[in-house]
């Protein structure tokens, strides 16, 4: 292991080990290791260079970061271990990955670098840290959302991977831009690669990801965290070209066709997908997917116009040149959407998706340098919680740079000016601000949406016209024209369009309809509403519900993964009198059964739930959800809703409620694969429940 200090070394070290090889002989890879300013500690990494690296002193490389799984580490894999032990028998020389990187280097001019995932080394002489042993701590420095034993350390992997790269440039003979900086990374280093990049888009431009984990983690500074679900992290990728790998024998195959789902539905792109023909956990075609991004080294990315970006819980954050410092008094995701020049949309949410707006929160801004210097700009701001308009009048830096202030309860900001086109003023609103729609089969529905004008601009002659690639999605009003909206005016759009769902198949669970805004036939803006699909949802007899307000309730038939049965037990949560009702107040907890799960033992067994579509009930809200763990199911993370019943609004003596039901299975007759697989699924209820308004 050797310590590496600056290039003019790497080159003296490069020429005397070329100049007594002969050029023969070339060094594969080397240990080393460097101080990390995030971590204030010395830091361990492998890198694999290309062949060719020690016959030139000049010719540079693009880099590819590989991040380990759970039980690795910068070395090696425990998969490799665990799945590979016949890998000498196969004429191997080495465990994968480690050979797949070496042997790819040999012919692609490339950097590879594995970093180390564990907690931080310590200082010399230290053999614990806060009394946790090096190695115990969780890789990654995160706890698991359903996991309140792990204690998450403060280790903020997102500033450590900068560090690394500014160390990897410093050092070694690189191409230094995001062009030909790659991030891969195998099962919780998979999670990790779409974490990592989403958060520094500045510096990577393709991410990618074997068979990334279904854990559900939490993110932040210690004791500061919050939760950012593996299956919404392509929303910070915007920018970035991104490939999933998935293997049919993996027992996270589940989880990873279903990320597959969501992101292609999302309508994300660049996306590639590729399903690998391998029996277990572990990294399989490397060569394709380190082929993908010596492809995406070949092409442009050019900083975007517009971008998308989730921080989680840390309030002093930068983007693409913008600062964002947040006071707020509990843990949330910070959510920008479409900043650009003239516009942005900033709001806290306490969960993804669709979680309560953060309203008590203070958020301070700073552009990055994109303004005429030295200019004035008026700024109108509509606040999405209080359905209100305010301004501000500004005046950018020498640098071209705006600072500002914006309140809680989410904003969207327009900025007006010099060189700022104003129809980029025209948002549009989703009721209630929700994330995600629901559509159920066979129904027709209509868009509840608000048109918004943060332009100095009055405007008239505004039309919308919707579009869905969605196979099953059809329309039979696609256009509202004849549109007009003032400055500072927020036109209510009720009943919009008239479109309806004909089928579903679960290939095509999520879909999304753009919304595209013209004024004088002149496209202004195009807004994406992401939508998941249902097929025809029974309803169920109050009976088959168990309501926990703050009780037990004993004898209730379970399913069991591990012994694939049924047993008996006692439940228990919500919070309330515990009369088993709903009430004004409570937070409750809904259980369901099924007549059958996605097992063939598992019948007449009850279910935690999930509610859906609740932004179209004025009755309830969600303010919470409760993670739990999957049973046998590799530490993912399996999640309810606490319901609430609104004390404000309430129209009627009972609550119609539309619930997504999950059942799991541990399938060992799966053909292509040599372990256990992990299965689940999603059945759809809808309940009728008498409210106590008492």
């Amino acid at each position: 292991m050797r310590k590496i200090s600056n290039k003019a070394t790497i080159k003296t070290v490069i020429l005397i080990v070329a100049f007594l090889a002969g050029f023969t002989a070339v060094r594969a890879q080397e240990d080393a290791s460097f101080y990390s300013k995030a971590f204030e500690t010395e830091r361990f990494y492998r890198i694999y260079l290309p062949s060719g690296y020690y016959a030139s002193t000049d010719k540079e490389y693009p880099v590819i970061y590989y991040f380990h799984g759970f039980g690795g580490r910068y070395k090696w894999d425990e998969y490799d271990i665990t799945y590979n032990p016949d890998y000498r028998e196969k004429g191997r020389t080495d465990l994968l990955y480690v050979e797949e990187w070496r042997d790819y280097t040999k012919t692609h001019d490339v950097i590879i670098v594995s970093w180390d995932g564990y907690e931080p080394n310590l200082h010399p002489g230290q053999k614990f840290r806060e009394g946790i042993a090096y190695g115990n701590c969780a890789p990654y420095d995160y706890p698991r959302a359903h996991d309140k034993k792990i204690v998450q350390w403060g280790w903020d992997y997102r500033m450590y991977f900068r560090d690394l790269v500014a160390h990897i440039d410093s050092n070694y003979r690189t191409i230094a831009d995001r062009d030909h900086r790659a991030i891969t990374g195998l099962s919780m280093g998979g999670l990790t690669a779409l974490y990592i990049s989403g958060q520094n888009k500045d510096l990577v431009a393709s991410s990618s990801a074997f068979c990334p984990a279904d854990n559900i983690p939490f993110y932040g500074s210690k004791f500061y965290l919050s939760v950012f679900p593996v299956l919404e992290m392509y929303r910070s990728l915007k920018g970035l070209s991104f490939r999933l790998t998935a293997n049919d024998g993996d027992w996270l195959y589940a989880n990873d066709l279903q990320m597959k789902r969501i992101i292609e539905g999302s309508g994300f792109e660049p996306f590639e997908y590729h399903l690998a023909d391998f029996p277990d956990h572990g990294v399989a075609d490397p060569n394709l997917q380190l082929d993908f991004h010596m492809e995406e080294f070949e092409k442009k990315h050019p900083k975007p116009d517009n971008w998308n970006h989730i921080c989680p819980s840390f309030q002093s954050f930068s983007q693409w040149g913008y600062q964002f410092n947040i006071d707020r008094p509990e843990p949330a995701l910070t959510i920008l959407e479409n900043i650009s020049l003239g516009h942005m949309k900033i709001l806290g949410r306490k969960f993804i998706p669709d979680g309560p707006i953060v309203i008590d929160e203070s958020i301070d801004v700073e552009t990055d340098n994109i303004y005429l210097p030295s200019s004035n700009y008026d700024l109108i701001i509509y606040n999405l919680s209080s359905g209100s308009f305010f301004s501000q009048q500004l005046q950018s830096s020498s640098s071209g740079q705006l600072k500002f202030n914006l309140p809680g309860g989410g904003n969207i900001v327009g900025v007006n000016g010099s060189g700022i086109e104003q129809n980029t003023g025209l948002r549009i609103v989703n009721k209630e601000n929700s994330d995600y729609l629901y559509f159920e089969k066979d129904e027709v529905y209509h868009l509840q949406f608000d048109l918004v004008n943060v332009s100095k601009t009055d405007f008239d002659n505004i039309s919308i016209k919707a579009l869905s690639k969605h196979p099953y999605i059809s329309f039979t009003e696609d256009v509202v024209s004849g549109l007009s909206v003032s400055s500072q005016e927020c036109l209510e759009l009720k009943d919009q369009f008239s479109l309806s769902f004909s089928d579903f198949n679960i290939d095509n669970l999520v879909g999304n309809i753009s919304l595209e805004i013209s004024v004088n036939g002149l496209v202004a803006d195009t807004q994406n509403i992401v939508f998941f699909t249902a097929p025809v949802s029974p309803y169920v007899a109050v009976d088959d519900v168990i309501i926990l307000d703050g009780r037990s309730q004993s004898s209730v038939p379970v399913f069991d993964q591990g012994t694939d049965s049924v047993r008996y037990i006692s439940i228990s949560g919500g919070t309330g009198n515990g009369n088993g009702l709903f009430e004004k107040g409570e937070e409750v907890l809904v259980y369901i059964k099924l007549e059958q799960g996605l097992s063939p033992n598992d019948k007449n067994t009850f279910h935690k739930t999930y509610l859906i579509g609740d932004y179209e009930n004025p009755n309830v809200r969600v303010n919470k959800l409760k993670y739990d763990e999957k049973m046998d199911q590799a530490g993912a993370t399996s999640i309810s809703s606490f319901i609430t019943v609104n004390d404000a609004v309430l129209q009627s003596d009972t609550l119609d409620l539309w619930f997504r039901v999950e059942s799991l299975y541990n399938d060992e007759n799966v053909v292509a694969s040599r372990h256990v697989t992990y299965e689940f699924k999603y059945d759809y209820r809808r309940v009728q429940i008498p409210l106590n308004n008492k």
